[in-house]
């Protein structure tokens, strides 16, 4: 070693601790982490996201998606490629470990998992997934109003939709891995405990969150307009919900909505259609007639059955069911 060289030594060693350079501390787990038990953990990753609904909505991508063709923003999860599942949702998002790859770290918890009594519904990776996975990655992404954080990285797409069935409710999981930044994967994954939604918490819903649970899904479910049985009118006390639809469209006069009926299973599938639109239509009369919204901002529609949001076996879920949706057209 030239003297120069060994000088040079030295003096890196003389420096005081803090100013040699320290590699980065490890990544940790956020505040409040916690897994999902019947999910667990890859080994080495870590948790940078914990969101939980102790009711809501999506839906679960089970089918590949078509590629394009789709105004930008318009949804990516329908009917044809998607399950709508409702209960306590669970949304995560784990990064690492290092060295790992999407395709490993997903068949890694697709393996855990069915050995837990899972099955695979759909799995993909990449174009697989549908054109160039853009689709699927907004569709997943998008599942739950807020930003999940993952790397809009498509072209490393994978992904696994899969269903635990069992008596006291299905358990639905969406698993989408990329790869992040400096080549760690980052995995979000929703799990979705069905099961039914609690009852009588809010008795009246007024106008303010009306326009909140609109903005943010583009509907709102409302329990507070009842009908007597197989009747299309509604009852007396139905009138304060009816006003708080007005003062919302009122206050929002370029909004148009689709006022929707839905009724529980007992019955016929046709008359409880019929049924359903009778009881659109006669709001959509209401609202017209005794407050002077415009007729073609309404548009009625009944769904009958189609559409549960709880179990039909029970009275409980059956209560769920009968209600009235205003959806943002």
């Amino acid at each position: 070693m030239t003297r120069l060289a060994l000088a040079a030594a030295l003096i890196l060693l003389a420096l005081p601790a803090a100013a040699q350079p320290r590699p980065a501390p490890p990544p940790a787990d956020i505040a409040g982490a916690a897994d999902n038990p019947l999910v667990g953990r890859y080994d080495g990753a870590v948790q940078r996201l914990r969101e939980q609904l102790a009711f809501g909505e999506m839906r679960i991508v089970t089918a590949p998606i078509a590629p394009g063709g789709r105004p930008p923003g318009s949804p990516r999860a329908t009917e044809a490629n998607s399950t709508a599942v409702a209960g306590r949702i669970t949304r995560m998002r784990y990064e690492g470990p290092d060295g790992r790859s999407p395709l490993e770290v997903v068949r890694n918890w697709q393996q855990r998992m069915e050995q837990g009594g899972f099955r695979t519904v759909f799995s993909c990776e990449a174009r697989s997934c549908g054109g160039n996975a853009v689709d699927l990655w907004a569709a997943v992404t998008g599942a739950l109003p807020g930003n999940a954080g993952i790397a809009s990285n498509h072209g490393s797409v994978v992904y696994a939709a899969m269903r635990l069935e069992r008596a006291e409710g299905d358990v639905w999981v969406s698993l989408l891995s990329v790869s992040g930044p400096r080549d760690r994967p980052q995995t979000l994954i929703d799990v979705v405990e069905a099961r039914p939604m609690e009852t009588d918490r809010i008795v009246f819903v007024d106008a303010a969150a009306m326009d909140r649970a609109i903005a943010a899904t583009g509907r709102v479910a409302l329990y507070g307009i009842a009908f007597d049985t197989d009747r299309a009118d509604p009852r007396p006390d139905s009138r304060p919900t009816i006003e708080e639809i007005a003062k919302y469209l009122r206050a929002n006069p370029g909004v148009s909505v689709v006022v929707t009926g839905h009724t529980d299973s007992q019955g016929g599938f046709d008359h409880n259609v019929d049924l359903s639109r009778r009881r659109a239509a006669a709001i959509v009369t209401a609202l017209t007639r005794d407050h002077g919204i415009a007729a073609a901002r309404l548009t009625p529609f009944g769904a009958g059955m189609a559409a549960p949001v709880a179990a039909n076996d029970n009275e409980q879920g059956r209560a769920q069911n009968r209600r009235v949706e205003i959806v943002r057209r």
